[in-house]
């Protein structure tokens, strides 16, 4: 698994980092992201990202979700990642014991500003055509040119109606 970032998310005073999931999603254009799950359900993170998922194309490489209790993919995430953000010491110290070196392993906190950054680096060097847009639906006048006249053919033929 070669990812991009490996992201730890954990609640903080009974929150998700909404912010931080939602960013970590949009930076998965570039490559993929890991979720390291420690504490919360791939549930909470997809009520969060719902909304956003279909803002994107679906050919994106996107995140992936690893329980922080599936040693086998945590290590294999943090082995290949170009990036590592830790929100707890116990998910720092995993990593660690997998090799990594503790100046590789950042704070959760710059993680944010990092991914944004990123994000905007990769579409400034994207072509046009695979930048992901909103799609803006301007309202125009009618003025009543739709002219859609509507028939009722319930009652018509009630006779030859299969029974």
């Amino acid at each position: 698994m070669k990812a991009r970032s490996v992201i730890e998310i954990a609640q903080s005073d009974g929150r998700l980092p909404t912010e931080l999931i939602v960013v970590g999603y949009w930076a998965s254009q570039a490559g993929v992201v890991v979720y390291v799950l420690n504490g919360v359900t791939p549930q909470a993170i997809n009520l969060v990202l719902d909304p956003i998922v279909t803002t994107l194309p679906l050919s994106i490489p996107g995140v992936l979700y690893v329980s922080i209790n599936d040693t086998t993919r945590v290590c294999e995430a943090v082995r290949c990642a170009e990036e590592i953000y830790a929100t707890t010491k116990v998910f720092r110290r995993q990593a660690i014991d997998y090799g990594i070196a503790p100046d590789f392993i950042r704070p959760v906190a710059t993680a944010i500003p990092r991914l944004e950054n990123r994000t905007l680096l990769s579409e400034q060097n994207a072509p046009a055509s695979q930048l992901v847009r909103p799609h803006v639906v301007m309202p125009f006048p009618a003025r009543n040119w739709v002219h859609w006249p509507a028939t009722d053919r319930t009652a018509q033929h009630a006779a030859t109606a299969p029974v």
